[in-house]
């Protein structure tokens, strides 16, 4: 998700350019069909890399997009501009490597934070599982989707070997809330403990497995009138990953359980998703997700399916269309739609 600055020569060496990397990825998309405006989507991502001594990395990444209206009759919405990451890296290579960041940074929980980026994301839509709110659990209360798409206040520390990883965080905020550098609508922060381990046994296959808990929703952030207490959520997330000559699958499933005065509610997140590549130029991709929640002794699900073909027409341009169905919370129809998307990147340096 990150453009990662190479380093070929020694740092007393370098020339300014050879210790920064600039990327930038300008996306367009356009959806058509049920309840859909059609405006189109523009994003602008930017990522920023310094070398700042051996070892150590400075990101920078600027985020800008155009959303389109939330429905067909709905006032465009103006520019939205993000600081996604500002974060600083400490790195030591051996038999166990070691990797320190601390700063704003991508959710160390969840693989669909990495579709963020219109470039890495296989499909056209992002993952709705990761912004649409939970049906109301928690009269009044602050409604939360079963992991979000978050760029915390956080310090991770990732150990790694050659057949296994680990992972250690304490982040300001839930991985149910957003929170981005600067944003005014932040949760209140809370220290929230987030861990995870994997194993690849063979090169291209990894297992993973997650863990979270701390407060979602502060006492404080309640509406008046309702019952007090910080609002608890433990989470459990198993995901992974296979890549093999060109075919690349991912998956995960996460279990979330929230505490609440009047008792638990659980919800349970899942995708499935992949890439093939058919020639230098061509490929196609698919994603089929979902959550589902138990709430008031009902079950109610989001689903989603989307397939994708895209074409490379150079090293920075790709372009790629899209069927997409989406069954959102409390509804037995599904919308359809067709999306067409124009992806830019380039690196500058």
């Amino acid at each position: 998700m990150i453009a990662m600055l190479s380093v070929a020569a020694p740092l007393g060496a370098q020339t300014p350019y050879e210790r920064v990397g600039l990327d930038t990825t300008v996306s367009i998309d356009l959806f058509r069909g049920d309840n859909i405006s059609d405006r189109p989507q523009v994003v602008v991502d930017v990522t920023g890399t310094a070398q700042l001594g051996k070892g150590w990395q400075l990101f920078v990444r600027p985020w800008f997009r155009l959303p389109r209206p939330s429905s067909p009759t709905a006032t465009p919405p103006p520019w939205d501009a993000q600081l996604y990451q500002a974060s600083l890296r400490y790195e030591h290579t051996g038999p166990v490597s070691t990797r320190v960041d601390v700063g704003y940074m991508p959710s160390p929980l969840g693989l669909g934070i990495f579709d963020v980026n219109p470039r890495q994301n296989p499909t056209i839509a992002g993952h709705s599982s990761y912004f649409a709110p939970l049906p109301p659990f928690d009269t009044n209360a602050v409604r939360v989707p079963a992991i979000a798409g978050t760029y915390p206040l956080a310090g991770v520390v990732t150990l790694s070997a050659t057949h296994w990883d680990a992972r250690a965080a304490i982040a300001n905020s839930s991985p149910v809330r957003i929170s981005i550098a600067g944003v005014a609508a932040n949760p209140k922060a809370t220290p929230v403990f987030e861990a995870g381990a994997g194993v690849t046994p063979v090169t291209g296959l990894r297992f993973g497995a997650s863990f979270a808990h701390g407060a979602y929703i502060k006492n404080s952030e309640l509406a008046p009138g309702l019952a007090p207490g910080d609002r608890e959520l433990t989470l459990t997330g198993l995901e992974g990953e296979y890549a093999f000559r060109y075919t690349k699958i991912s998956g995960e499933v996460i279990h979330d359980t929230f505490t609440i005065p009047s008792g638990e509610i659980s919800a349970t997140e899942w995708f499935i998703q992949a890439t093939q590549t058919i020639t230098p130029r061509w490929s196609v991709a698919g994603r089929q997700e979902g959550t589902s929640a138990l709430i008031l002794g009902t079950r109610q699900h989001l689903l989603a399916n989307e397939l994708t073909a895209a074409f490379r027409i150079n090293r920075d341009i790709l372009l790629k269309a899209s069927y997409y169905a989406r069954q959102p919370y409390g509804r037995l129809d599904w919308d359809h739609q067709a999306a067409v998307q124009a992806v830019f990147q380039h690196r500058w340096w």
